[in-house]
């Protein structure tokens, strides 16, 4: 059995432009509103900067780890 497997980009985009990511208070009051698609983008970009600012100081020699707070005194 073979099934043609298409991807409809226009759908795709489409479903990005309708939706709307939107951060509220307790009180229902809007905080931030934002297309989908630009928060999207906005975290991509913002994730590869944190990425080469991390692969950056590793090529300067810099130590970079994980620590728990709970455990330092």
């Amino acid at each position: 059995m073979k099934s043609d497997f298409k991807l409809d980009l226009k759908g795709i985009i489409y479903f990005f432009k309708i939706r709307k990511f939107v951060v509220e208070n307790k009180k229902d009051q809007m905080i931030l509103s934002m297309p989908l698609v630009v928060f999207v983008l906005l975290t991509l970009f913002l994730s590869g900067i944190i990425v080469l600012a991390v692969i950056i100081s590793l090529l300067f020699g810099y130590k970079i780890s994980i620590q728990s707070s709970l455990l330092l005194p």
